[in-house]
């Protein structure tokens, strides 16, 4: 686990918490090697643990009764999830595949539990994340009404690179996987129109555009130029 924390530290909120709850955390995890494809977890399962990306890249999706994917989040290496299936119990609401080759470090949930009655504290901490997954959801709710196409475009593709809010945008570039299809269903439009709206982005050198893929070439410049 050593060879991970400086990863597993980076997030936004897990930075926050103290030291000695970090350390505490860390020394119950445990490592987990999917391969490119592997499934991590499934909707309607019973969520087994609290997860955090070492390494690799996983989807987070839904699958229609069409049989097409709906792409909900990218997480990225240093982002925490799973936490909800934790306090409710309930099963996992979507699907979660590995995109490239991952290592995930898991808290088994008997031992999540286990930590949360020696350190009531952490409860704060989880309280935040889970009101940050609130809050996003909130925000594109609010986007679908007061945002162009544009700027919601440019917020969906703003939020897959930060998993969600868990990371700032950064100045690398970083690739998505994804369809315009895929992006027409997060914003209610139409394939043509993100098509057309992309394009535009290109030609403002903040994207380039490949097949089924889309580079996005600083993250934070993206950030700035629409001022989110």
């Amino acid at each position: 686990m050593k060879d991970f924390k400086a990863v597993l530290t980076s997030s936004i909120w897990f930075s926050d918490i103290p030291a000695y709850l970090q350390d505490a955390m860390l020394d119950k995890m445990r490592l987990k090697y999917l391969k490119a494809g592997q499934q991590l977890h499934a909707k309607g399962e019973e969520g087994v643990g609290f997860y955090g990306v070492c390494e690799g890249r996983l989807r987070v999706v839904s699958v229609g009764l069409d049989g097409r994917e709906m792409l909900f989040a990218l997480l990225g290496p240093g982002t925490w999830f799973g936490e909800i299936s934790m306090f409710d119990d309930l099963p996992r609401t979507h699907d979660n595949f590995c995109e490239t080759p991952c290592t995930v470090a898991i808290i088994q949930k008997p031992v999540f539990k286990t930590l949360l009655s020696q350190y009531p504290e952490l409860y704060p901490h989880f309280t935040r994340l889970l009101c940050t997954r609130v809050r996003s959801a909130f925000q594109f709710i609010d986007s679908s009404a007061g945002l162009s196409l544009k700027h919601q475009l440019v917020k969906r593709l703003l939020m897959l690179t930060t998993s969600y809010g868990q990371q700032l945008p950064k100045h690398d570039a970083i690739t998505l996987t994804l369809s315009q299809e895929s992006l027409a269903q997060m914003i209610n439009s139409s394939r043509q129109t993100v098509n057309q709206l992309l394009g535009e982005l290109q030609k403002e050198g903040l994207i380039t555009l490949h097949y089924g893929k889309i580079t996005i070439g600083a993250p934070d410049a993206l950030f700035s130029r629409y001022q989110f």
